[in-house]
């Protein structure tokens, strides 16, 4: 739901989303006003964290001005890691797996444990 954030795109979206331990199909109009900013605090420090390793490369195509690639892929929680350990999880004894979940010609990465879909949820 891009009524409280968008325009960050998937990778860091997934990434403020398992930060803030929401689910993606979470509505906004339902978040309470606790939930709101820790997922835009979130949100702030994944592209902070991002900027300062220099962004996600995944191929030679994403590379800042001297051709440099970023280094963020090796921090991400939850983008790209389908079926790996969650680490919060596991770093407490949970064993649970990161799941991809698509929806609207898109894809989202949650842990269903400490981002369990809410009852009220879309799509």
């Amino acid at each position: 739901d891009q009524g409280l954030v968008s325009g960050i795109g998937n990778i860091y979206a997934d990434e403020a989303l398992w930060r803030a331990k929401l689910h993606y199909a979470r509505p906004t109009d339902t978040m309470r006003r606790g939930d709101a900013e820790r997922l835009i605090t979130s949100a702030r420090e994944v592209m902070l964290d991002a900027l300062a390793a220099g962004g996600t490369s995944f191929d030679s195509l994403y590379v800042n001005v001297n051709g440099a690639s970023g280094y963020f892929d090796r921090s991400l929680n939850a983008y790209g890691r389908e079926g790996k350990p969650c680490g919060r999880c596991a770093a407490v004894g949970i064993n649970s797996t990161v799941r991809r979940e698509q929806f609207m010609n898109r894809s989202s990465y949650t842990c269903p444990v400490c981002q369990p879909r809410p009852r009220n949820g879309r799509w």
